[in-house]
């Protein structure tokens, strides 16, 4: 089970079968907060769906090519945060992540995707990693820009996002970048 120290009382954790129910009720309570922005949470109605996306992220991590991290504040989980979708063979990865609306506006989202970043290029040799965002997301576009993540463009209709498409906002950060 991978653990990435943030600071004092901030860590993201693997995500683990046990996590299910707790995952469950933060995205329930979260419902209208994180609806605007993901398109998953019609399909995540009841504890077991939770569950579902859970064993899909270990079976992703077993392989190789995912890594799906809680992030616990004081041992309670208040979003997630991690990696999509892991390219080894190109030494890249998409960063997805998501918090409790209670938790916004402290930086926690930047530290974690920061300190994700840092895990990346020296625990898994990746070279680029990417972050996309609904193009009107300015709040993730923010935590890409504050993280280092340098903008690369739009991706037009890239997400259908319940009953339209949204375009992405397309961020990356290189090993090479200062």
């Amino acid at each position: 089970m991978v653990t990435i120290p943030v600071d004092a009382g901030l860590r993201l954790v693997q995500l683990q079968n046990d996590d299910a129910e707790e995952l469950f009720r933060l995205t329930d309570a979260n419902r209208a907060h994180l609806r605007r922005w993901l398109p998953w949470l019609d399909r995540t109605r009841v504890p077991a769906a939770t569950a579902a996306f859970i064993e899909f992220t270990l079976r992703a991590a077993e392989a190789g090519n995912g890594l799906h991290c809680a992030i616990e504040e004081h041992g309670r989980i208040i979003g997630v945060c991690g990696y999509n979708h892991i390219d080894p063979a190109n030494r890249s990865a998409q960063i997805g992540y998501w918090i409790d609306a209670g938790a916004q506006g402290r930086g926690l989202m930047s530290r974690s995707v920061a300190a994700l970043a840092s895990y990346g290029f020296a625990r898994l040799d990746l070279h680029r990693q990417a972050i996309a965002c609904a193009e009107e997301n300015l709040a993730s576009a923010a935590v890409a820009a504050r993280c280092g993540f340098r903008p690369e463009g739009i991706a037009r209709d890239a997400e259908w996002l319940y009953d339209h498409f949204v375009h992405h906002r397309l961020f990356a950060r290189l090993r090479t970048d200062a």
